[in-house]
């Protein structure tokens, strides 16, 4: 199998999205990568990028951020991925916990005429799945099953494999809210979510963001609208406090000190964004994380 990044030159200068173009061997429909063990996911988020097959992840340490179209998802280890053909994502790891992840590329032609189309028309509503929920965790336990079947390679391992993809979009739509995102609306503005992604500890204007997309300030805020449903502005918000709910879970660094890290000059206003955005303060997930932690794993 091999990942070929294509895309003409003009339309990556302009739109920054890059299509990730999966060949399959003949016959096999998985690819896992890497092979052997979980590979470190970068710290830096380089570009927006989709791929022509259903895309399925493990992480097996670690935290960091998911942007999956109009969603900015902070996760922690032990969870799931579930990325459908055509969604514009990108993915950054925790300098202070790097993630190690599995993923798997799957080519959908396994799914065959009697199943539903619906399985792979692109839901968001959850595309990061831990084991907080009952439905998180069995996805979780199948994605853990679909990798021990490829890496064993035993007798009947590729048709295992396929049933077990099958009884994850089953599961995985009952989560799913069946809204989409329409792919160009979300790559017009491509340049200013990536910018934010990796400069959100910076000072960001909109006149900074504007420029980068090649349009006016208004206009941007327009397309933002379109493509996020929300203003650039509070898109900043919401990456800045996604990557503070990752490190909350560092127990080396302060409140104040992740207030700082993530762009925010006071911890007033960290505070009311943070209880805004998530509907508790920071140190309330703090502790409600620590009693995660501690607590028995549910049966």
């Amino acid at each position: 199998m091999q990942i070929q990044s294509s895309c003409t030159e003009s339309i990556a200068d302009k739109l920054k999205v890059l299509y990730e173009h999966t060949v399959f061997e003949k016959g096999d429909p998985f690819f896992l990568w890497p092979q052997n063990s979980p590979g470190k996911m970068d710290t830096h988020a380089r570009y927006l990028h989709y791929h022509n097959e259903l895309e399925l992840g493990w992480c097996t340490e670690g935290s960091g951020i998911f942007f999956v179209e109009d969603k900015v998802i902070p996760f922690q280890a032990p969870c799931a991925s579930v990325i459908y053909q055509g969604q514009i994502h990108i993915a950054q790891s925790n300098p202070d916990k790097p993630a190690k992840w599995y993923f798997i590329n799957v080519d959908e032609c396994i799914l065959s005429a009697k199943d539903d189309e619906s399985l792979t028309a692109g839901h968001i509503g959850a595309p990061i799945l831990d084991d907080s929920t009952a439905e998180g965790r069995d996805i979780l336990t199948l994605v853990q099953m679909v990798v021990d079947e490829l890496q064993a390679k035993r007798p009947g391992s590729r048709p295992c494999a396929e049933w077990l993809v099958r009884s994850i979009l089953y599961k995985h739509a009952r989560l799913s809210d069946h809204r989409q995102v329409a792919p160009w609306r979300l790559a017009e503005v491509s340049p200013a979510v990536t910018y934010v992604s990796n400069h959100y500890a910076e000072p960001c204007s909109i006149e900074t963001l504007a420029q980068l997309c090649n349009m006016s300030v208004s206009t941007l805020r327009r397309k933002f609208y379109s493509a996020l449903e929300c203003a650039p502005s509070d898109y900043i918000h919401r990456v800045r406090i996604g990557a503070a709910t990752v490190m909350l879970s560092a127990e080396n660094k302060s409140i104040l000190e992740i207030c700082h890290q993530v762009g925010y000059m006071s911890l007033s206003s960290f505070n009311r964004q943070f209880r805004k955005l998530t509907g508790e303060s920071p140190r309330e997930m703090r502790n409600r994380m620590r009693k995660k932690q501690t607590s028995p794993l549910p049966e």
